[in-house]
């Protein structure tokens, strides 16, 4: 996780005078590998995973749960050359990340073993556990932050994160990571505080202390106030004893955020320009990812009114001070207006990057990008050979937070340019994990294959990120989405609210910007937005449209039904079929609201137990035995069919895989059906005036549920209907986001 370099870190002020320096080598560093690889191509897709496990540890006579915090020794073992290279470093001790050994191929059989992979993993680290350990892929241990919540037992406030709530002894020993802790909070002269919606209940007190009442937590507080010397340091635990908070739930460490899991995309574009591309459209699906896999309904033991975890990791990373945090951006770098909107960025990276020869577009996402500080420099690393080395652009772009991430290829390597998508939360099974993963490299290829374009101003992707924080987002908002998703016409196939039709194909193939005019001139509403509000449901399965009360069809055909005419297209083997088809059922299940998210069955979960007395608060025994029935769940020991529904006997339990035999299936070479590419842009057009077709000829049939597993190969023309596209002109149009936020790479919209 992040730039992971060896050396001694500097302390914030000692590592003023180097600061420009670092920012200066980072832009010649980025120079340097945009010439050496602009030009770089590579049809073959290649993509990874990324997902980040718990390591529990519980006391059954006490029925206690506690976060372990064996997970760097765990590491060490896991590294060794007898595994499967699966984990890394993560910030908390109790956390370690699990990738493939290898990154999969452009095969759709690859697909089909993505679920194993995870299982192997898993069971790797399982297989390494004490007794009484447990290794779960939840996002939150529900009790983060409360009185004995690790094993070994820690105590708060620390010299680093000076937090009430957790301790020092937390943060993972790689230097890296409590230096970025204590950086953080020197530059922006403060610890760092989340404040999320307390969930009210029945019986809930709106009026809190800060730091709880509980003996526990008091006496270890009072222990650290008698240790302490610093008079600024005094002063501010007398303040957080004494301040009671209302109807909120306040974290104050860089662990709530950093010690919090996800999963995690990657895809390698087949070039730049397909790559930058890949960055715009995933940008608009992180919010609706976020939401469809909310898994974080608890925060330091109390039930939030929030779903998700993304607030709190943007805000466990924010570094501005005082000053910036008024401002509402970094400050000392004037904005300048760009397609009418102002875009904070470093000028004098921009100018550099501009006369080194980088476009408009990709020079402002650089820019913006180094209007950070870097937080964590190294004193044997100051100096670096800017042709060779990229620590210190990394330095600058591994601490911006956003949903999604352009990674330069690394010098010296094969690897090409590659999208890193962020946004979900991990889920707790390798069901789901596997599921999410293999949608969104499906969803890459469809992309490019039927040349899609999810364009939204961003201040409209901005609300939908706050949408997606709402409780069971899911079944009750709506979120701003492209009524046309197509690019181009010419012909016959959709139905217009002109009342015309028109048949949307690819335009050449190509991925790059397609100028589009009004193609109907006879239009009633000619000034009707591109964009509409939808519910996850109308998105991912389709918009119904009516005619006169009756079905007629799609007004909009959802991203799951393309994505079945694009596995029709690739003439697959039936079992890869099969598996990839499951995985699409599931998250439309998801998405139609028939399955809760885990954030949904986790609050169940709490607000129905037997001990849960309507106060928001989530005991020692309650989170005891909702880590059981968690556990349970992910070891397939129990049935959860609010959660995973018809899919419950689809996952993958086995521990006969090895690292050996993993390996030979991600290098296995394919022939026949299973040689099957997944192929972007260079699908033939014919593949979507298929996929099209199909959806028009179906425009009376309404959407099947779809009860048995005989009935998957006919997905792709079970759940189909007419749809109802707008065509509107392109709009160019920038917006800037909130700090550390996106902006566009590709087109100006």
């Amino acid at each position: 996780m992040g730039l992971l370099s060896e050396g001694t870190p500097l302390s914030w002020p000692d590592s003023r005078e180097y600061r420009e320096r670092v920012k200066s080598g980072g832009i010649a560093q980025f120079l340097t590998i945009f010439h050496a690889a602009k030009h770089f191509r590579n049809h073959d897709l290649r993509w990874g995973d990324e997902v980040e496990y718990l390591l529990l540890h519980k006391y059954p006579l006490e029925r206690r749960a506690t976060l372990s915090l064996r997970g760097p020794e765990l590491l060490q073992l896991l590294q060794q050359e007898e595994h499967a290279r699966p984990t890394g470093s993560s910030y908390a001790r109790w956390m370690i990340e699990g990738t493939p050994g290898l990154p999969y191929r452009c095969y759709a059989a690859d697909l089909a073993n993505v679920e194993l992979n995870m299982a192997l993993r898993r069971s790797e680290i399982a297989n390494l556990l004490a007794p009484m350990e447990s290794v779960l892929s939840i996002t939150l241990f529900p009790r983060t932050g409360c009185a004995r919540f690790t094993t070994p037992p820690t105590a708060p406030f620390g010299p680093v994160a000076k937090s009430f709530f957790t301790s020092d002894d937390v943060i993972s020993p790689h230097p890296r990571f409590p230096t970025l802790s204590r950086n953080i909070r020197l530059r922006r002269q403060s610890k760092v505080r989340m404040e999320l919606p307390l969930f009210m209940d029945t019986n809930t007190d709106p009026h809190r202390p800060l730091v709880p009442s509980d003996a526990d937590v008091r006496e270890m507080l009072n222990r650290a106030r008698a240790d302490v010397e610093d008079q600024d340091d005094l002063t501010l635990l007398e303040e957080g004893l004494a301040e009671r908070v209302r109807e909120k739930i306040v974290l104050d460490s860089t662990a709530f955020g950093m010690g919090a899991s996800c999963l995690q995309v990657t895809v390698q574009g087949r070039d730049l320009s397909e790559s930058r591309y890949l960055y715009d459209q995933m940008a608009v699906m992180a919010p609706l990812m976020l939401a469809l896999t909310a898994a974080t309904p608890a925060w330091r033991g109390m039930l939030a009114d929030t779903d998700v975890r993304w607030s709190v990791i943007s805000g466990a990373m924010d570094d501005r001070s005082p000053e910036e945090l008024e401002a509402g951006v970094i400050t000392n770098f004037k904005p300048e207006e760009y397609n009418d909107v102002p875009v904070a960025i470093n000028e004098d990276a921009y100018k550099r990057l501009r006369e080194g020869g980088v476009d408009h577009m990709l020079a402002q996402h650089v820019a913006h990008l180094f209007i950070r500080d870097p937080l964590v420099i190294y004193k044997e690393k100051v100096d670096q050979d800017n042709a060779t080395l990229t620590d210190h652009f990394e330095n600058i772009q591994s601490t911006n937070w956003n949903t999604v991430r352009l990674k330069p290829p690394p010098p010296g390597t094969d690897i090409g340019w590659r999208t890193e998508f962020r946004s979900m939360e991990v889920g707790l099974t390798d069901f789901e994990n596997a599921a999410f993963s293999v949608f969104m490299v499906l969803l890459s290829r469809v992309i490019f294959a039927f040349n899609l374009n999810f364009y939204i101003p961003i201040s409209k992707v901005d609300a939908n990120m706050e949408t997606a924080h709402k409780r069971d987002a899911v079944r009750k908002e709506a979120f701003f989405f492209r009524k046309n998703v197509f690019k181009a016409s010419d012909g016959s196939g959709f139905m217009c609210e002109c009342g015309h039709i028109h048949n949307a194909s690819l335009v050449g193939g190509q991925a790059e910007s397609v100028d589009i005019n009004k193609f109907c001139s006879d239009a009633s509403d000619t000034g009707s937005e591109e964009f509409d509000s939808m519910t996850l449901d109308e998105i991912f399965n389709g918009k119904p449209l009516h005619q006169n009360g009756m079905s007629a069809g799609y007004e909009f055909a959802g991203l799951l039904p393309l994505m079945r005419g694009y596995l029709d297209a690739l003439k697959i083997d039936g079992p890869t079929r099969h598996r990839l088809l499951t995985y699409l059922d599931f998250i439309g299940e998801r998405a139609a609201g028939n399955l809760m998210t885990n954030a949904s069955y986790i609050r169940d979960f709490i607000m129905n137990h037997p001990e849960y007395k309507q106060d928001s608060n989530v005991s020692e025994h309650i989170c005891y035995d909702l880590m059981e029935e968690l556990e349970g769940i992910s070891a397939g020991d129990i049935v959860a069919e609010k959660l995973l529904g018809r899919f419950e006997a689809e996952g993958i339990f086995t521990h006969d895989e090895t690292p050996h035999t993993m390996m030979e299936r991600m290098q296995k070479k394919f022939e026949g059906p299973e040689a099957a590419l997944l192929r972007g842009s260079s699908m033939p057009s014919s593949a979507l005036a298929e996929t099209v077709r199909t959806l028009a000829e179906m425009k009376s049939q309404q959407e099947e549920t779809r009860n048995k597993k005989e009935t998957f190969c006919t997905a792709a023309s079970s759940r189909s209907g007419i749809t109802r596209l707008f065509w509107e002109p392109l709009h160019e149009t920038l917006f800037e986001l909130k700090a550390r936020r996106i902006v566009v790479l590709s087109w100006a919209y």
